[in-house]
């Protein structure tokens, strides 16, 4: 740029001073500003592009180098060319912190097939791990940016920047799960000694592959008893699983252990796991109570060892998780009631819309629905329709579109209404809400006239 400009003055000398004012206006017009040059690195004329990428390279400011490095995959080969000429102006230690955001950028371009990028990658590689740049790229190991952070980490791994005790304390104390996980991988496979050291400290991480495998080497330590005890209750069924194994094996009473916990507050939950795990039935009416009265996340818990102690009684104990206050509680509930699949009717679900003053539950009957027979199911469908309860939770925009699936979903299942299911759906049709609703969907309308049901239904055309 400056070798550019004192060009032009010294052709300024030899012009008149009237050609000179002319040559300047030109001068300023091409000589436009960064923001108006990036944007016309984008422009449609390779020509144009060829021309903004050029300049942007003598303009030397970092902040074209992420524009340069999508210019430098672009579909015409002159343009890459200027690309990777201007790049190569930018790529100096001064740009680091940039060069280092655009890391997923850079290493983007070795899935890009219109140009072999393994030079331009190589030589920044080379930068980054020049000794002044390694703090830098160890900083950026725990960046907002996680693409970038993982990516850091992995040339401090693949080159050993630093030594491997530091790196991994300041890998693991990243937030970004992948760049524990992948630091522990390595350190698991390549330096176990240096590794051993922050087994104590990752017994606590959020991760649970990490917590999981950390217990697994401390338990073969002196402390053994004490770290399975600490694990029994952690927050993932996983980790306990294995400190639990680990506790029985070694002669503990791990009951006890467990009814010791009941009362300690956040401790309650994995203790009523535990104890519904080891199948204690004399602890099913302490456990039932905390299913009355405990929080929600506690119910949830007390639900599932309840269904595991007293199976006979699991259609009530997922009846009245349904019509819990919690919408948590409630979730699970349904989920259990699909996973044992427990049969629940039209008629019993509406029952328990009825039964329960909560949104939650209601939208929870509707999901459960898409698990029972197909007429069973528009049964249930046209009976929200006509409930005053469900249609203060649900609007009939909402019904017409479970309508609408149940009508998506007729062909799948050839199977054919009971003589009651009949009956039910004769009665419920000549609700005007609901023939008003009805005809929209063909499938229905076809499936109510071959029932031999005569009430006054418009078709499509008809409406």
């Amino acid at each position: 740029m400056d070798d550019v400009v004192r060009l032009f003055k010294r052709l300024k000398n030899f012009l008149k001073p009237s050609e000179a004012s002319e040559a300047s206006g030109e001068v300023h017009q091409q000589f436009q500003s960064v923001d108006e040059l990036l944007d016309m690195s984008k422009h449609w004329d390779g020509f144009k592009r060829e021309n903004a990428v050029l300049r942007l390279g003598m303009l030397g400011n970092p902040l074209a180098i992420s524009h340069l490095l999508t210019r430098a995959n672009d579909w015409v080969p002159q343009v890459r060319e200027a690309a990777i000429k201007s790049l190569s102006k930018l790529v100096t230690n001064e740009n680091i912190d940039v060069i280092i955001e655009c890391l997923p950028q850079i290493y983007h371009l070795r899935n890009c097939g219109r140009a072999n990028h393994e030079q331009l990658i190589s030589v920044i590689e080379k930068l980054l791990l020049e000794p002044q740049n390694t703090g830098k790229l160890i900083e950026n190991i725990n960046s907002q940016n996680s693409y970038v952070a993982r990516l850091c980490l992995s040339l401090a791994i693949d080159n050993e920047v630093i030594d491997v005790s530091e790196l991994l304390s300041i890998a693991f104390a990243s937030r970004d799960v992948l760049v524990r996980a992948n630091a522990f991988k390595w350190a698991e496979l390549e330096y176990p000694s240096d590794l051993a050291k922050y087994h104590k400290r990752l017994l606590k991480d959020s991760f649970m592959p990490i917590r999981k495998e950390s217990l697994r080497q401390l338990l073969s330590g002196a402390d053994a008893i004490e770290i399975a005890e600490y694990a029994l209750l952690d927050r993932h069924s996983s980790v306990r699983e294995l400190a639990l194994k680990h506790y029985l094996e070694r002669g503990k009473d791990a009951v006890t252990f467990y009814r010791l916990k009941l009362t300690e507050g956040s401790k309650g939950k994995a203790a009523i796991w535990g104890l519904g795990f080891l199948n204690s039935y004399e602890d099913l009416n302490h456990i039932r109570s905390f299913f009355e009265t405990g929080a929600p996340s506690i119910r949830k818990q007390a639900l599932n060892s309840l269904l595991k102690l007293d199976s006979q009684n699991n259609e009530l104990y997922l009846i009245r998780g349904l019509k819990d206050s919690s919408p948590s509680v409630c979730k699970e509930a349904a989920r259990l009631i699909v996973k044992t699949i427990l049969p629940l009717c039209a008629n019993e679900l509406m029952q328990i819309i009825d039964e329960s003053e909560y949104t939650h539950t209601t939208l929870s009957c509707v999901a459960l629905s898409h698990q029972i027979n197909k007429w069973e199911r528009v049964v249930f469908l046209l009976s929200l329709l006509i409930n005053e309860r469900a249609l203060s939770a649900l609007k009939e925009e909402q019904v017409e579109a479970e309508l609408g699936i149940w009508n998506g979903d007729y062909n799948r299942s050839f199977s054919q209404p009971t003589k009651q299911q009949v009956a039910e759906i004769e009665t419920l049709m000549g609700n005007p809400r609901v023939s008003r609703v009805s005809k929209q969907f063909d499938c229905l309308i076809h499936a109510v006239k071959s029932m031999g049901i005569s009430k006054s239904i418009l078709s499509r055309k008809e409406f």
